[in-house]
């Protein structure tokens, strides 16, 4: 039976929660002869490893390969929340090299930051460091297996190999404890100098999805940055804009990026009749890296090609020098909600505030 609570704008009890610059170029086409091209080889009879954890309330499947990916996040029998591509059927073997190239597997993934350093601390790929390549990101941190070293119903860990791009070697910690799922992420410097990197939540959803993110500064606080192929103007939605939350305008092709300071430690996705919130904790301006916003929020849609695109939710850790041996760590708390109520930005709102959310 389906215990998770639902989000109507009635039943919900209250729960306090309390908690730059990249300019990133996309791949402009995310077919899998791209992905052949760049060095991800194709294994027949091999499929993704995949695990599940569940109890009354979500569900969370996740994979130890290809980087060690979230690949599906929902109520207790719920749709899908996670946008995750063919590649990851069809591509399920890719090469970890110095030299692959971006694979659209999607779904949710830790990347190192800022996007700017990304092949400035390694010597594998001298041209893509001189290059100052912002793109793709570490192979051997989204594509290279990871090893599943726990599993229970609701609890897992795993471990990744030591990448010798970024210098980094990640635990990732998934537990479910109600509903509630717990993301915890350590990285730990495994070469014997230092090195300076953050830790970046990426989790990709549905283009289609409204979103919600608080924002006390539109003009202090928000950059927007366009990607020079499309033609439409990225704008901020001008009604939620009003109400201190922001989402994308809709409408035309959009292909854009926003950095965020954000007003509170979260952020909100209404799709496929649930209410998808992360949660994390606030930090202050000058512990993110300068290139990047604590939240930053891609969309990539064309509204003449339904079910094509990504957005992209994601939240930085604060920058760190780490000496050898040394760690940092960062979380990230889900839930996912069943939402009955209006699909408007006014039933929306109420179902946030029924939450008890900052910044509301």
């Amino acid at each position: 039976m389906n215990q998770s609570r639902r989000c109507n704008g009635r039943s919900l009890p209250r729960r306090r929660i309390t908690r730059r610059r990249s300019f990133a170029s996309r791949a402009g086409s995310y077919s899998l002869a791209l992905a052949a091209l760049f060095g991800a080889a194709v294994a027949d009879a091999q499929q993704i490893e995949a695990h599940t954890l569940e109890n009354d309330k979500l569900s969370y499947r996740f994979t130890p390969q290809i980087g060690g990916r979230g690949l599906g996040f929902s109520t207790a029998g719920g749709e899908n929340l996670l946008k995750v591509g063919a590649a990851v059927r069809e591509v399920p073997a890719p090469q970890a090299t110095a030299e692959a190239g971006f694979v659209p597997y999607f779904g949710h993934i830790v990347w190192p930051g800022p996007q700017g350093d990304w092949w400035k601390q390694q010597t594998l790929n001298a041209g893509r460091r001189e290059a100052a390549a912002v793109w793709p990101p570490d192979p051997f941190t989204v594509l290279a297996a990871s090893k599943l070293i726990k599993l229970t119903e609701t609890e897992a860990e795993m471990v990744s190999p030591v990448s010798p791009v970024t210098g980094l070697q990640l635990t990732k910690r998934y537990r479910l404890d109600g509903d509630t799922l717990q993301h915890q992420v350590q990285a730990v410097n495994r070469r014997d100098e230092p090195v300076r990197w953050d830790i970046w939540f990426n989790t990709r959803v549905s283009p289609d999805a409204r979103l919600y993110v608080p924002v006390r500064d539109f003009d202090g606080d928000l950059r927007l940055e366009k990607f020079p192929e499309m033609s439409a103007v990225a704008q901020a939605d001008k009604n939620k804009r009003q109400l201190g939350l922001f989402d994308f305008a809709r409408g035309e092709n959009v292909k854009a990026k926003a950095f965020i300071e954000p007003a509170a430690g979260w952020i909100a996705a209404f799709d496929r009749g649930q209410l998808f919130l992360i949660e994390f904790e606030q930090q202050p301006r000058e512990s993110i890296h300068p290139e990047q916003g604590q939240v930053e929020v891609y969309l990539e849609q064309d509204p003449d090609k339904p079910g094509s695109g990504v957005m992209e939710l994601e939240v930085h850790a604060p920058y760190r020098e780490l000496a050898p041996g040394e760690s940092m760590a960062a979380e990230e708390n889900w839930r996912a909600l069943a939402y009955t109520g209006e699909d408007s930005i006014e039933g929306h709102l109420r179902a946030l505030k029924e939450l008890g959310l900052d910044g509301l």
